[in-house]
């Protein structure tokens, strides 16, 4: 079973938006590939305002019906599939009688990577993308091609954003603004932060800290009120 994440967000901004994590690095897979709004959750700022976001390492294929893939448009995965280990960490997008689809499942040459080859069969200006998914949402997608192999290593970068990015939404990560960059330490899965009114960020602070540091609060104020 994929190791579970976490990321606890207090919203004390200034108005209403959108927290958006996503993964930075899409063109170690395809110069082409771009971001996806991985998970993106709508929040109004208050004193107790918080949200959480939750995912697992677990890396799978999607392909989504997009037309030309392109910064603002929506990503809705058609088809998914997600491998069960190495034996299937291969598969194939073809395209017969109007339709794209996944078709056979093989063990590509690296057990540590993913391939999806496209068939020649996909239409030269095809409107499908292919994608890569972790935790059952895509994450990076690029064009589907006729006769393309992609290979994908995966390197997981995450970041957070506030601001209009829907879940789903094709991303130009050098247009974000004021990411947050979120560093899971050598067993760290748990993190928070708070965006401020002046749309800062407190720097993330694991989940462990963060209850260490509470306890010694709350044991420093029944020492007060015992005095």
């Amino acid at each position: 079973m994929a190791k579970q994440y976490s990321l606890t967000v207090n919203n004390q901004a200034s108005h209403s938006a959108y927290f958006m994590v996503f993964q930075n690095d899409p063109t170690a897979w395809d110069p082409n590939a771009l971001s996806i709004a991985w998970f993106a959750k709508f929040s109004h700022p208050s004193p107790t305002s918080k949200i959480k976001f939750s995912w697992g390492v677990d890396w799978g294929f999607s392909w989504g019906d997009t037309g030309m893939l392109q910064a603002g448009v929506q990503f809705d995965a058609s088809e998914t599939f997600k491998p069960q280990g190495s034996s299937d960490n291969s598969i194939v997008l073809d395209h017969s009688d109007n339709a794209y689809y996944f078709s056979k499942t093989s063990a590509g040459q690296d057990p540590d990577r993913f391939y999806i080859q496209e068939s020649k069969n996909i239409p030269v200006n095809s409107g499908a993308s292919v994608g890569m998914t972790m935790s059952g949402n895509t994450v990076y997608a690029v064009q589907a091609r006729p006769n393309q192999n992609l290979t994908f290593s995966p390197h997981p970068t995450y970041y957070l954003a506030y601001g209009n990015y829907e879940e789903g939404t094709v991303i130009d990560v050098s247009t974000v603004n004021n990411p947050l960059p979120l560093v899971y330490a050598t067993g760290v899965y748990s993190l928070s932060t708070t965006i401020n009114a002046d749309n800062t960020w407190t720097p993330p602070k694991s989940l462990a800290s963060t209850n260490a540091r509470f306890l010694k609060q709350l044991a420093l104020k029944q020492a007060q009120e015992q005095e």
